[in-house]
């Protein structure tokens, strides 16, 4: 059997999608069925994010169908424009997933400010990122005209050359990277009286550094790309790594909200084992210090404590 790197591609490229899938859905679970809330802004970027990365899977599989990540030399003349046209437009689709899943985050983020100067800063970040990657993809439709040209040389036309696209995808790339470190080291909200809102912060700040190296490992095999012998067969690490900065971004912007799942079923198991004791009063005590801790979390923080859209002192009534 000819060497392929074809398997590879589609096992990793759907499992990333399953799992940050999942991963999703027990966020809007958390959100909707244990805190009461409506879906948020954030919640909408990171669905359509998820369908963006979704559409860039299926159209990797499809070009796989015709050839992707086997030699050159095993891939018909007629397999290869298909092959091309399914990769050229799913890499559209998987450019724009990237800025839309970190917009998500970014919202999240633009909730738990208190002052003018962050949320700026956060805004700027915002409309910078999407600027440059959207023009990423951009740039990846225009380099040729017509857009065919791009996956059948044989059209008559013309195209940059390919040392501009590259250059401005590590550009991107690089940008997008800086970006999420920028996020991670923002600082802190110490002005909110809730300890379990800058408990959320240190988990948003912790999961923002995983998704700007996965974006720094994505762009680290930019560079190389015209310098490989065999590109078709080559190209397997960038475009699974393409996807996993979407996904690991959508998983990493989804774990925070898990935190009122995890106390929830820690105060449940614990009150079941005071079943076994006879002394009552002190299994009541633990439950209504079960029910206080859940009055802080991530039900009241993000919902009742927001106000013009920033969390706003309260007053512990304890």
């Amino acid at each position: 059997m000819a060497e392929s790197n074809s398997p590879r591609i589609v096992i990793s490229l759907w499992v990333l999608s399953v799992l940050s899938l999942l991963f999703i859905a027990l966020r809007l679970y958390c959100k909707g069925r244990l805190t009461a809330r409506t879906l948020g802004t954030d919640d909408v970027f990171l669905c359509v994010a998820w369908t963006f990365s979704l559409i860039y899977a299926a159209l990797l599989t499809e070009s796989v169908r015709f050839g992707m990540g086997k030699h050159s030399v095993n891939i018909s003349a007629a397999d290869r424009g298909s092959m091309l046209k399914y990769l050229f437009i799913g890499e559209f689709f998987a450019l724009i997933s990237i800025p839309t899943s970190k917009t998500s985050f970014a919202i999240t983020l633009l909730r738990l400010t208190t002052r003018k100067w962050q949320r700026y800063s956060i805004w700027f970040i915002i409309l910078s990122m999407n600027a440059a990657l959207w023009t990423c993809a951009i740039l990846l439709l225009i380099q040729c005209k017509p857009v065919s040209k791009n996956w059948n040389a044989s059209t008559p036309g013309y195209c940059w050359k390919a040392r501009v696209q590259d250059d401005y995808a590590v550009f991107a790339g690089t940008y997008s990277a800086l970006l999420d470190v920028i996020l991670a080291c923002f600082p802190e909200p110490w002005d909110l009286v809730s300890p379990n809102t800058v408990t959320l912060v240190y988990c948003l700040k912790t999961d923002r550094t995983s998704a700007g190296v996965t974006a720094a490992m994505k762009t680290s095999f930019v560079p190389g790309v015209n310098n490989w012998k065999d590109p078709i067969f080559s190209l397997h690490n960038l475009l699974i790594w393409t996807h996993a900065e979407t996904s690991v971004t959508i998983v990493a912007s989804c774990i925070p909200f898990y935190r009122v799942l995890i106390r929830r079923a820690t105060c449940r198991g614990t009150t079941q084992s005071y079943q076994l004791e006879s002394y009552r009063p002190k299994k009541q005590a633990f439950v209504q210090h079960c029910e206080s801790i859940d009055e802080m979390s991530d039900t009241s923080i993000l919902r009742d404590a927001v106000q013009g859209g920033a969390i706003v002192k309260m007053e512990n009534s304890g």
